[in-house]
């Protein structure tokens, strides 16, 4: 997928064996990986990674190989869902990491408005590390928060099922 590689920071093929290789290291308990489905179609991945559970952090990501999902409420809805499980409801972290290639403006974009900002000494690096605390996540999120509530039409915070 040309379209995704670019954004990327790994850019190398992926080959069947490398990707088993690759899930057998991440099928633990400091990983949580979830397919985004829409409509009852899989078109991403979200996660957190490497959860540190004595410093309280973990590593996000997001993966959406469908184009037409990209500028649509479905990532903000799948990014919010995780957040809250994460800090609201099984309380293993208090902050969140991303990591985001410097040229990659849109995600920058939308990692931001998620109350995500650029860690310290990120300036000259290629693929920066951004931080999101749950006070920001918190205070950053209330509007976005409130229209997935709408949209889901149930009246509930964000959250994962499965």
């Amino acid at each position: 997928m040309p379209h995704i590689i670019t954004q990327m920071a790994y850019r190398r093929q992926i080959t069947r064996s490398a990707q088993k290789k690759w899930f057998r290291t991440i099928n633990n308990p400091c990983n949580y990986y979830m397919i985004i489905s829409c409509n009852e179609e899989k078109i991403g991945v979200i996660n957190i990674k490497n959860i540190n559970l004595t410093d309280q952090w973990g590593e996000g990501g997001l993966f959406i190989w469908d184009k037409k999902y990209w500028n649509t409420h479905i990532p903000v809805l799948a990014s919010l869902c995780l957040l809250n499980f994460v800090f609201l409801e099984l309380k293993i972290t208090n902050k969140s990491f991303v990591k985001i290639l410097k040229n990659n403006w849109q995600a920058i974009r939308y990692n931001q408005q998620l109350g995500y900002t650029l860690a310290p000494y990120q300036e000259k690096e290629k693929n920066q590390l951004y931080v999101l605390t749950l006070e920001d996540y918190i205070l950053k999120t209330v509007k976005l928060r409130r229209a997935a509530q709408i949209i889901s039409g149930d009246n509930q915070p964000p959250r994962l099922s499965g």
